[in-house]
């Protein structure tokens, strides 16, 4: 068998050498000179499979700069008693007899100004004022600026107001009437933290010192002399310290931001009878709610504001200057 095997090997490999033998040499072509590189790379191949499309996460784009003008509508205002004025005790606070009432007042104020950007906020309101149906009659004119920025979440700000209020013949006499007037000025600068957008949510909280002054005068007016020059009544200055924090929602329709504060006041020259001259610390706190409504949707820059204040302490923020009643609202036009 093996014998048969191997013969018939041999008779193959004689049958190709054969066949070799008739078809003559090899002949080699030359190779070409051109590289093939070349109609590799403009040579289209089809496709052999077609690749998914991916689709990147589409990015949220940051709402620019808001400028806005609130037109006040409630003309409430929080304001001193009168009794506390006659009996010369503005500068005593809310820590002594009944301290507030509330006035309608009508004037020129002095719509409130706000521009709000991602990390930068500033506001700007105040104007001149006077008591509707009140006697005696009442002046004031008062202005406060606030600026409020944020760099990456470290969070700087300062505040500064002025305020003065007039009131004719807040006593009568035989012969004799006398008029009333206080100023005051101040300011703070806080430090803090801030998450998030100015112009959409955020939360934020906030540490300040700060300065206050405030000074009363009174003028008597005599009949058959005239007015007198001012005469100094009283003159305060005050030490702040104030604590504040901030939290803001906002969806398609709506935003509500809540805010508490919480402000110490210390006498710069401290008070030898708290009794005869007011005490030497005051405090007051605050909870203010502002919920802002955009009530057409085909006119987004005509909105409806709404602010609640809620006094825990006395309001001695009114020694220096006037402040909004506890509702207060607005017709905000924002762009």
């Amino acid at each position: 068998m093996k014998v048969k095997v191997l013969c018939t090997a041999i008779v193959l490999c004689l049958y190709g050498i054969a066949l070799s033998a008739q078809k003559g040499p090899l002949s080699l072509e030359p190779l070409p000179s051109r590289s093939i590189i070349g109609y590799a790379v403009l040579m289209q191949l089809p496709p052999t499979c077609q690749c998914l499309k991916t689709y990147s996460p589409r990015q949220k784009q940051k709402q620019g700069p808001v400028f806005s003008i609130d037109i006040l509508i409630s003309p409430f205002w929080d304001t001193v008693r009168e009794d506390r004025i006659k009996n010369r005790t503005i500068q005593f606070g809310g820590s002594a007899t009944p301290w507030k009432e509330t006035i309608m007042f009508g004037g020129w104020p002095i719509p409130r100004i706000i521009f709000t950007a991602s990390n930068f906020r500033t506001s700007l309101e105040g104007g001149i004022m006077k008591a509707l149906n009140a006697s005696p009659s009442r002046t004031m004119e008062q202005a406060r600026l606030i600026l409020d920025g944020s760099i990456w979440h470290a969070l700087i700000g300062a505040e500064g107001f002025f305020g003065q209020e007039q009131i004719l013949l807040i006593s009568k006499g035989v012969n004799f009437n006398a008029d009333f007037r206080r100023r005051s000025f101040g300011g703070q600068g806080w430090l803090g933290m801030k998450f998030g957008d100015f112009n959409r949510s955020f939360i934020a909280g906030r540490y300040g010192r700060g300065y206050a002054w405030t000074g009363g005068e009174t003028r008597f007016v005599i009949p058959s002399i005239g007015e007198l020059d001012w005469l100094p009544l009283y003159l305060e200055e005050f030490k702040t310290v104030s604590i504040s924090v901030e939290g803001k929602v906002k969806v398609k329709w709506i935003s509500q931001s809540v805010r508490f504060d919480r402000v110490e006041y210390e006498r710069v020259a401290l008070s030898p009878d708290p009794l005869r001259f007011g005490e030497n610390r005051l405090e007051e706190m605050w909870l203010r709610a502002e919920t802002e409504i955009v009530p057409f949707s085909r006119v987004r820059f005509l909105r409806g504001v709404v602010i609640w204040t809620k006094d825990f302490r006395d309001q001695n923020r009114l020694m220096f200057v006037n402040d909004y009643s506890s509702v207060r609202v607005f017709l905000r036009l924002a762009f």
